[in-house]
């Protein structure tokens, strides 16, 4: 669950990660994670476990070489791509995000290097509802994203593309354009319209996605 903490009195911080359990909902086709604890510290003295689950699990990136050959690994992109201002957009009860419901929040020209969809999906979070139907963008929307340069699009849903697609169109459209996509966020209503966001993936050689600590911050 998401959690508004307070730091030494001085700021609010927003827990906007999912926890990663073996008890998940899982996306259709993956497998569950396993968390193996070889070593207990009330048993053994000490503690020491084993984690498999898929790079795509809980709140994750996606980067281009998810679907793109010879693209780079995540671990190459610098740390800022990682930490940057971010807007929120309430989808409300629109069925699909369109150009229209973008401006209409972002301003026309839209100046901000991160994205956050609210659509209302962290509800059903672990839940089979959880899996759709969800607002996504429409084509036409992410092609516009892209153009005026956002860098990463977060979502509070398990996928940018609808769960029963073959062809990750939207995917294709925002990876393809350099825009890092963050899913399973864990949105909440008391975060603030605008904000800093930071979702630093963990370091591996060669990533096509990677699960991320990411947290809310006031600019």
């Amino acid at each position: 669950m998401c959690r508004q903490l307070m730091v030494k009195g001085a700021y609010w911080v927003w827990d906007l990660t999912q926890t990663i359990r073996e008890d998940l909902a899982m996306y259709p086709g993956q497998p569950a994670p396993v968390l193996h604890h070889f070593a207990e510290a009330a048993r053994d003295g000490y503690g020491l476990s084993e984690y498999r689950f898929w790079n795509h699990v809980g709140t994750h990136i996606d980067g281009p070489l998810h679907f793109f050959a010879n693209r780079p690994s995540l671990h190459e992109y610098p740390l800022e791509r990682f930490m940057c201002p971010a807007h929120v957009v309430h989808v409300g009860s629109a069925a699909a995000v369109s150009v229209d419901l973008l401006v209409a929040q972002l301003g026309r020209d839209c100046h901000h290097r991160a994205v956050v969809l609210d659509t209302g999906a962290h509800a059903r979070w672990n839940t089979p509802a959880y899996f759709g139907p969800f607002p996504v963008l429409t084509e036409e929307a992410a092609h516009w994203l892209v153009d005026r340069g956002v860098q990463m699009l977060a979502l509070d849903a398990p996928s940018v593309d609808p769960v029963d697609t073959e062809t990750f169109p939207l995917h294709r459209i925002l990876l393809g354009g350099d825009c890092l996509i963050l899913e399973n966020l864990a949105y909440t209503p008391e975060l603030p319209d605008v904000f800093r966001l930071v979702a630093l993936p963990i370091k591996v050689a060669g990533s096509n996605g990677d699960p991320a600590r990411v947290v809310g911050l006031p600019l």
